[in-house]
């Protein structure tokens, strides 16, 4: 019994050694182009009601977000039912509403921010210095890229977590970016699915500098598009001394949904127990049958008709309310982002 429990325990270390075959046979790595194809969103848009974020070992807080390509989204932290952060960028401007102060966030005077959007603001949803597209193409289920053009550093095959690593660079960037290979079932092939990346700034002579890293988990389908059940964000603490880590857990999400309409303004119910560990079974707070307030026609005419007219001037498309910055209750702050 115990030789036949040491040669299991052996072959057990043997496998764990060799790690994940790559889903390919040897000499045919995939094309570069077919991995960089695979870094385009799934999605033209998303609603999630219902996701945990946590920093470090810090209690859990509930997360609402709604995002819509190319650039616009709106996010809500809470506490127990309690609003600290909201966060709104479209293609105009961001509206923050900073109502409480959260572990490992910048320290901020209650109130309402607003101005230009920027990376600036983006990072006070989730701590991720993104511009607002490439932090909706994440949320999209697509890669935040550096910008073109690019040069290819290296690609391989990581047998222990079961991904491919494409590194490219730009003049001022450094990016690995993480594929895993999906196999669909009753299909005849798979396809590579964006995982994660990593971003290094380079400086001139020295070692590039990590910023942060993305890795998505639990990779899942929903309604036929592949997303992630869970996503690590990584980087740096500003102290330098080690790394903050904030997990979200996406516990409902609605792809594609069709935009428009009021939010709930009620917060949601407090499923959570103390420190709001726990939200899995709270209810979907937003509005699914979200209705459309654009204008559809060219204007309106003096009596409250619709003008219809050929010589009618065509308006820009409404942008919906999800994405409109609330200032009620708050003291106006000016610009957070000013001369970042």
């Amino acid at each position: 019994m115990t030789l036949t429990l040491a040669l299991v325990g052996l072959l057990m270390t043997s496998v764990a050694c060799k790690g994940i075959e790559p889903p390919y046979p040897p000499g045919q790595v995939p094309e570069v182009n077919a991995l960089m194809l695979a870094t385009a969103p799934a999605l033209q848009s998303i609603q999630v009601p219902r996701a945990k974020v946590r920093q470090g070992g810090g209690p859990a807080a509930s997360l609402m977000l709604v995002a819509q390509a190319p650039a616009r989204f709106s996010g809500t932290i809470q506490i127990s039912g309690n609003e600290l952060v909201t966060l709104v960028v479209n293609e105009d401007e961001y509206g923050l509403r900073w109502v409480g102060a959260r572990e490992g966030a910048k320290s901020l005077t209650p109130g309402y921010y607003s101005g230009p959007p920027s990376r600036c603001a983006v990072e006070t949803l989730l701590g991720v210095s993104l511009e607002p597209e490439a932090f909706v193409e994440m949320i999209l289920g697509g890669a935040p890229l550096i910008d073109g053009p690019h040069q290819v550093l290296d690609r391989k095959w990581d047998r222990k977590a079961g991904r491919e690593r494409l590194r490219i660079a730009n003049d001022r960037y450094e990016q690995e970016l993480s594929f895993a290979w999906i196999d669909k079932p009753n299909a005849a092939n798979g396809h590579w699915q964006f995982a994660g990346a990593s971003l290094w700034a380079v400086g001139s002579g020295g070692a590039p500098t990590w910023l942060w890293t993305i890795s998505h988990e639990e990779l899942h389908m929903v309604d036929g598009a592949v997303l992630p059940a869970k996503t690590q964000i990584r980087q740096p603490k500003p102290n330098g001394r080690g790394e903050a880590v904030i997990n979200v857990s996406f516990q409902k999400q609605v792809p594609n949904p069709q935009l428009g309409g009021e939010l709930s303004a009620d917060p949601p119910p407090d499923d959570a127990g103390p420190g709001g560990e726990d939200g899995a079974n709270a209810g979907d707070e937003w509005d699914d049958d979200w209705g459309d307030d654009a204008d559809p026609a060219g204007g309106d005419s003096d009596d409250g008709s619709v003008d219809a007219g050929a010589d009618a001037e065509p308006r820009p498309p409404a942008i919906p309310v999800q994405f409109v910055g609330n200032p009620t209750g708050l003291t106006p702050r000016g610009d957070l982002c000013a001369g970042r």
